[in-house]
């Protein structure tokens, strides 16, 4: 029996934060410690993650590479991190942490080199697509929220407001009902500024109604970024993916390597549900994956388009093994740090694009 219901209700919310952001601190250290030492060997072993608070930073797990990473090493990516968000010494100097560590940095040999083409681990991946193109087939919320955060980033410096913020929109079906925006600053930043910036930001995705924005509902946010809470990675597992209104699966992608099965299989699916939807298989698809400790490729494989379950055949023969994805998305190429904001899926990356000879290969398996 057919259901043609669509998994993303018609009215959305979803939320968006900048790189300042305390645990999006920690998601992109983890992810340039992966960048540095896939750089060095593609098949590096990496599972690390990151705690802050204040001007403390732990960072934890293992990194194996050749040649092994060093403890400047890592103390000299977490500060320039700092740095790069927009921490200077009127925010937090990054000279002035405290970096504290409980790693191994190992060599990484021929065997273990070897294993990286089965899984170390167990992990359900889900990929989503739907909507329009324009959305880059993503929940309408959850597309706005981002251009909206990306928008507050582009114009803070010209407000002299911080490094650290946060948005939420609502949507009524194509309309934005109501936005919600934090935005950094310093005790003495006049109010009427912060006010200024935030509903451009609101009327950049297209909000109207200047009642319904809602601008530091908590209070002055003065006391923000590292200060302001504690910061670790993987928490904005909903954020990095496609909002609230569609189910994510398992567990987080930053501080993980390419060969993962974490960071692989929820890469792949989305791959391969944007594929189903380009195909004209239906308007919208999730594709669902379930990996078994020692599994070259996923025990489980799921496809569903418009909420009716298909034959997998229908996406061509595709190869589902970490290998072949980590070939077929290019995932050597891949600087993740870049994407650890939570842009996975908001702009152009390698596992968004569509391979041409598999989409011809399905068609005519169609016809």
């Amino acid at each position: 029996m057919q259901n043609n219901q669509s998994i993303i209700p018609h009215r959305q919310i979803a939320e968006f934060i900048l790189p300042g952001h305390p645990d999006k601190l920690c998601d992109r250290i983890a992810d340039r410690l992966v960048d540095e030492a896939c750089a060095r060997d593609p098949r590096s072993l990496v599972g690390v993650e990151v705690a802050l608070h204040q001007q403390v930073v732990l960072v934890t797990g293992c990194v194996t590479t050749v040649p092994a990473m060093t403890i400047p090493e890592v103390d000299a990516i977490v500060r320039q991190t700092f740095r790069d968000a927009g921490y200077d010494e009127s925010w937090l100097s990054a000279d002035t942490l405290r970096i504290d560590h409980d790693l191994r940095l190992e060599e990484l040999d021929d065997d273990l080199r070897g294993l990286r083409s089965i899984s170390d681990d167990q992990a359900i991946c889900v990929g989503y697509a739907g909507g329009n193109k324009e959305h880059r087939y993503l929940p309408l919320a959850h597309r706005l929220a981002y251009l909206g955060g990306q928008h507050m980033l582009a114009i803070r410096e010209q407000y002299g407001l911080g490094p650290d913020g946060k948005i939420i929109v609502v949507c009524e079906g194509e309309t934005v009902a109501q936005v919600s925006i934090s935005l950094h600053h310093h005790p003495d930043t006049d109010r009427k500024q912060i006010y200024r910036m935030a509903w451009e930001v609101a009327q950049h995705i297209g909000l109207t109604d200047p009642e319904k924005l809602t601008v530091n509902g908590g209070g002055d946010f003065d006391v923000g970024g590292p200060w302001g809470d504690n910061g670790l990675s993987g928490k904005k597992l909903v954020v990095d993916a496609y909002g609230p209104h569609v189910s994510i699966g398992g567990g987080a992608w930053s501080g993980k390597d390419p060969h993962k099965i974490d960071r692989v299989g929820g890469l792949m699916a989305r791959h391969l549900a944007i594929s189903a939807v380009r195909m004209g298989l239906g308007q919208e698809a999730k594709v669902t994956f379930g990996w078994f400790p020692g599994d070259a490729e996923p025990s489980y494989k799921l496809l569903e388009v418009d909420g009716e379950a298909r034959d997998w055949r229908l996406l061509g023969n595709v190869d589902c093994s970490i290998d072949g994805v980590w070939e077929r998305l290019r995932l050597g190429e891949v600087s993740f740090a870049e994407y650890a904001d939570g842009s996975w899926f908001q702009r152009s990356a390698p596992w968004d694009l569509q391979d041409r000879s598999a989409l011809i290969e399905s068609l005519q398996e169609k016809a």
